[in-house]
C-alpha cells in the first residue's frame, strides 16, 4: 500500500512550481475535540463499529504542536513538523474475533491513532493571499486494545503514509484576521486518508495570535498485516501562536 501511495504522491508533487518566502519560524500549540466514528477489523474481518451504535468512545481534548521554517533559498524546500495527540477510550457491545481473540458482550476499547507529520513545501503566493503546496509523511504508531475483562488483545497499527499537502490563508488587510484551510490527502485503490482544518485566526503586530475552527481526519486504510480501519474524527480546535 504504502508503494502505492507514495508514487502517487511524488507523480503529483512533481509538477510544482518553486519559490520560496522571508525567513520566518511559526510555532503554535493547542487542543483539538475530535468525536470518533466508524469501525476497525482484522483478518477474520468482524467488525468494531465505534459511536452511538456501538463502542462508545468518550471525547477527550487531544494535544497538538507544529513548527515550521521559511527561509529565501531557492529550490529548497521550506519545512515543518507537526505533533498531534489522538487517543482515547470507551465501552460498548462487541461479539467476534479481534487480534486472535473471541469477544462476547461488552468490551473496554483503548486506542492511539497519535501521529507525526513531516512536511516539506513551497510557498507559491505570498501576498495577501497565501498558498503552499508540498508533501507530508505522517508517521503513526499507534494500537486498538480491547479487552472483556477475561480476554484481551493489542492490536498495532505502524504504518508512514505519503500525502499532498496544501494551506490557503486570505489575510483582511490592515486587520491581523485571516481565513485558513489546510489539506493534506492521499488516495490509491481502497485506501484513502484526508486530514482538513477550517478556521480564522489573529495576530498581533508583535507575532502573538490565536487561531480556531474545524478538523475532520478520515482514514480509509487496508494494509498488509491484514487491519482495516474505516474511521473519521471530527472535531473543534484552538491554537496559539507565534510568528517571528
Amino acid at each position: 500500500m504504502k508503494k502505492l501511495l507514495l508514487s502517487a504522491a511524488i507523480t503529483s508533487f512533481a509538477s510544482l512550481p518553486l519559490s520560496a518566502d522571508m525567513l520566518g519560524i511559526y510555532v503554535g500549540t493547542g487542543n483539538w475535540k475530535p468525536e470518533a466514528s466508524g469501525n476497525i477489523s482484522n483478518a477474520s474481518n468482524d467488525e468494531m463499529v465505534f459511536g452511538s451504535s456501538g463502542v462508545d468512545i468518550r471525547d477527550k481534548n487531544q494535544t497538538g504542536f507544529y513548527l515550521a521554517f521559511e527561509h529565501p533559498i531557492p529550490i529548497i524546500p521550506n519545512a515543518m513538523i507537526t505533533e498531534q495527540d489522538l487517543k482515547s477510550s470507551g465501552s460498548g457491545p462487541f461479539t467476534g474475533n479481534f487480534g486472535g481473540e473471541t469477544f462476547v458482550g461488552n468490551v473496554d476499547t483503548e486506542f492511539d491513532m497519535s501521529h507525526r507529520d513531516y512536511t516539506l513545501y513551497y510557498e507559491i503566493l505570498d501576498n495577501w493571499v497565501n498558498l503552499d503546496l508540498g508533501l507530508t509523511a505522517r508517521q503513526f504508531d499507534g494500537y486498538v486494545f480491547v479487552s472483556d475483562g477475561v480476554n484481551s488483545t493489542n492490536e498495532k497499527f505502524d504504518e508512514t503514509l505519503p500525502m499532498l499537502y496544501g494551506k490557503a490563508r486570505f489575510d483582511l488587510p490592515l486587520t491581523g484576521l485571516s481565513v485558513s484551510a489546510i489539506l493534506n490527502h492521499i488516495s490509491q485503490g481502497g485506501n484513502s486518508v484526508t486530514d482538513t482544518s477550517l478556521f480564522v485566526g489573529y495576530e498581533t503586530s508583535i507575532g502573538l495570535g490565536i487561531e480556531g475552527g474545524i478538523r475532520t481526519f478520515s482514514l480509509e486504510v487496508d494494509d498488509e498485516d491484514d487491519f482495516t480501519a474505516d474511521l473519521e474524527f471530527d472535531g473543534m480546535f484552538i491554537n496559539a501562536t507565534y510568528h517571528f
